[in-house]
């Protein structure tokens, strides 16, 4: 998870002209917000709660955050796997069936 502090210093140069908005106004607006461009600064009684961040083209995305994500979501899938018992080298089989299937 992401602390204020990696999320101000990966944003530090837009935070301040950075739309605000809500927890109840962001679920209520996310597909739209997630249409947008802009970065917008999710409160939660009135204090930092998180960062949308649309990824409409991906390396805008500062490395420091782009390293974080991918660590968490690598940690978070192998988590997923050991928890229903399915090894790696289970996955690379699955993943070389799958290829052949699909040049056929």
């Amino acid at each position: 998870m992401y602390t204020i502090v990696d999320i101000f210093y990966a944003f530090r140069h837009t935070l301040l002209a950075m739309k605000t908005t809500t927890i109840r106004d962001f679920r209520r607006d996310v597909s739209e917000l997630l249409r947008r461009k802009d970065a917008v600064l999710v409160t939660r009684h009135g204090k930092p709660a998180g960062v949308l961040y649309p990824l409409s083209d991906p390396h805008k995305l500062p490395m420091k955050v782009r390293r974080k994500l991918y660590l968490e979501l690598s940690a978070g899938i192998a988590r997923q796997l050991d928890a229903q018992g399915i090894t790696e080298e289970q996955v690379q089989r699955d993943f070389e069936a799958f290829k052949k299937r699909r040049r056929r």
